[in-house]
């Protein structure tokens, strides 16, 4: 059963072709509003297992949350492969957000506990390419409980 919406007419679109088939593809240009290389303070607003659908290899994907700047509440997005090569990479990341397993297979259970995490990245493009490393985390003014980290008694 076709339930796709149909018009009233066929749109003609036949005044196209000429142009199409001579014009050059438009060639990409940045997007006006894509963040710019600099080093930002972010929240990992998620975490997650998934696979490579190019190579198959597993890989953390992440969602940054930017927290501080004018870019506040935007995002970027890393994606760190896990294959023999990257593992000490991964490993480093996964030790600044404060992860520390007893075996890597853990990751699959804890990598929840990734969100939340606070940190300064640095995005960097080269050749078109941007890539956002993990600098250090970011120490956090409040414990689990809300409360302030201060010795004032009261």
């Amino acid at each position: 059963m076709n339930t796709s919406f149909s018009f009233e007419e066929p749109i003609d679109l036949s005044r196209f072709n000429h142009l199409y088939s001579t014009e050059a593809a438009a060639e990409s240009q940045p997007s006006s509003n894509s963040i710019p290389d600099g080093r930002y303070e972010v929240v990992v607003a998620e975490a997650s297992l998934t696979t490579a659908q190019s190579s198959g290899n597993p890989m953390i994907r992440w969602v940054l949350r930017i927290t501080g700047s004018t870019f506040r509440d935007r995002i970027l997005r890393k994606h760190s492969a896990i294959t023999e090569k990257s593992l000490p990479y991964v490993k480093k990341e996964l030790e600044i957000c404060g992860l520390r397993l007893a075996t890597f297979s853990d990751l699959s259970m804890r990598v929840s506990e990734l969100e939340g995490v606070e940190l300064e990245v640095a995005k960097i493009t080269k050749d078109n390419d941007s890539k956002v490393f993990f600098n250090r985390a970011i120490a956090s003014q409040t414990q689990p409980d809300g409360v302030a980290h201060d010795e004032l008694p009261f």
